[in-house]
């Protein structure tokens, strides 16, 4: 296996930094990563080699206004969650089909990351999406004493920091963010359905999309990404797609805890690793 940085031009001007994980054997297709909210796509290094491992080529990125895709003005409106997935997603797309016209292309989304699909134009150009830990962000998709807290976050903590030129790295132990992504995140939360800038739905790409999705909530995330959540992106979101929910217990991969970041760090059974590889693997080759 062979691993490459590089750059990808977005339609609108900006730069994505990018890596790329080859596998020794020619691969049939590419799974392009989406990362979480603020997490370098470094993070997901172990599990990207461990797909190229099993055949197939790889990409991760870093979204605009992030890590290597950092830019000065963190205060620029083109910094948004939105163009994470209508021009970063699409660029990254665009590039593989460029580069590799024969590969099928398949995305993975933590998160954020699981989302972003809906927001990608032309989203039929992928072929299954395996979703981990990707929730509808609507507050009312938590449960208990978390359900109070996801209130806070978007009605509270996240408009006041919207307020400012960025969303600080201390609050969350992730990269700072851009102020409109901050904007973009609390709206979100806080509207039963994802919404532009002026409060039109952006319903479209999401009922339109059709390829299969598996989603897998993780039993024990109960903060971030509830498997309520995550039933509602199912449900609610992706309503039109062939969708199928696994819970994922961690004494299934004997592990005290998984939460919602523990399925892609080095410490994870990586037997999950193959078994998301083996899906995509099938996916991959479905007519």
């Amino acid at each position: 296996m062979q691993t490459q940085e590089i750059h990808i031009n977005t339609a609108d001007g900006y730069q994505v930094a990018a890596s790329l994980f080859i596998p020794k054997n020619k691969p049939e297709a590419t799974v392009i990563i989406n990362s979480a909210t603020g997490v370098l796509r470094q993070y997901y290094n172990g599990f990207a080699r461990c797909l190229a491992e099993q055949g197939f080529q790889v990409i991760s990125y870093d979204y605009r206004g992030i890590g290597g895709s950092r830019t000065n003005n963190t205060t620029d409106k083109a910094l948004s969650m939105i163009n994470w997935g209508r021009k970063d997603y699409c660029a990254v797309v665009d590039w593989v089909e460029a580069h590799h016209p024969e590969h099928k292309i398949l995305g993975v989304g933590h998160s954020i990351g699981g989302q972003l699909l809906g927001l990608l134009p032309d989203n039929h150009r992928i072929s299954a999406y395996l979703n981990i830990a990707s929730q509808h962000a609507h507050w009312g998709n938590w449960r208990g004493k978390f359900k109070a807290q996801s209130f806070f976050f978007f009605h509270g903590l996240l408009p006041v920091f919207g307020l400012a030129k960025q969303f600080p790295k201390w609050v969350l132990g992730s990269e700072a963010l851009p102020k409109h992504v901050t904007k973009d995140w609390s709206r979100f939360g806080r509207k039963r359905f994802y919404t532009d800038i002026d409060g039109k739905e952006l319903k479209e790409n999401f009922f339109n999309y059709r390829g299969k999705i598996r989603f897998l909530a993780i039993a024990d995330d109960h903060a971030f990404a509830p498997p309520s959540a995550v039933k509602s992106l199912k449900d609610n979101v992706y309503k039109n797609a062939d969708g199928e929910l696994l819970l994922i217990e961690p004494k299934h991969y004997g592990m005290k805890r998984i939460d919602h970041f523990g399925f892609f760090q080095k410490s994870m059974n990586q037997q999950a690793w193959l078994e998301c590889a083996q899906w995509l693997k099938i996916q991959s080759t479905a007519s």
